[in-house]
């Protein structure tokens, strides 16, 4: 096979600038839907639970996060408004710099030794390994076209 049949055969896989730009910002809105839903299910859970998400304080406390009076409400309701705004494609870079914080501390404090995948008790790390790589992929990228941010953009 010659380089130019080679070459031929390859740019029928080849997409146009606009296709790939399309293409990008589809995934990225998948990801921030997907990413900002399952933050509004965890932070619903702790912000509509009995005593709300105070309820939480002492197993902050008892896992060592810092200032955990703050923090069980910072966790919960950045989880349950950020998820939704990313959602939306508002302020994503803002958020996922707070939902990365937010995982960051998931895993020093809470899940640190544990495995990636999740063992019969519950433990494992991988959930927060990977809404953490979520948020800082959306830090990086931004939300894409078709979001809010995209909109004020244009």
């Amino acid at each position: 096979m010659t380089k130019d049949t080679m070459t031929n055969r390859l740019s029928r896989f080849t997409l146009d600038e606009d296709t790939r730009r399309t293409g990008t910002d589809l995934g990225l809105l998948v990801l921030r839907v997907a990413v900002g839903t399952v933050f509004v299910t965890h932070g619903w859970g702790d912000a509509t639970q009995p005593g709300g998400a105070g309820a939480n304080v002492e197993n902050y406390r008892g896992a060592g996060i810092p200032l955990p009076e703050l923090s069980a409400w910072y966790g919960a309701y950045l989880q349950l408004i950020g998820g939704a705004v990313l959602i939306l494609g508002g302020l994503t870079r803002l958020v996922g710099l707070g939902l990365v914080s937010v995982m960051a501390g998931a895993l020093i404090w809470v899940h640190r030794g544990e495995p990636l995948v999740m063992g019969q008790d519950g433990s494992g790390s991988g959930f927060a390994f990977i809404m953490l790589a979520a948020s800082l992929a959306l830090v990086g990228t931004g939300a894409g076209r078709y979001s809010i941010d995209g909109a004020l953009r244009r």
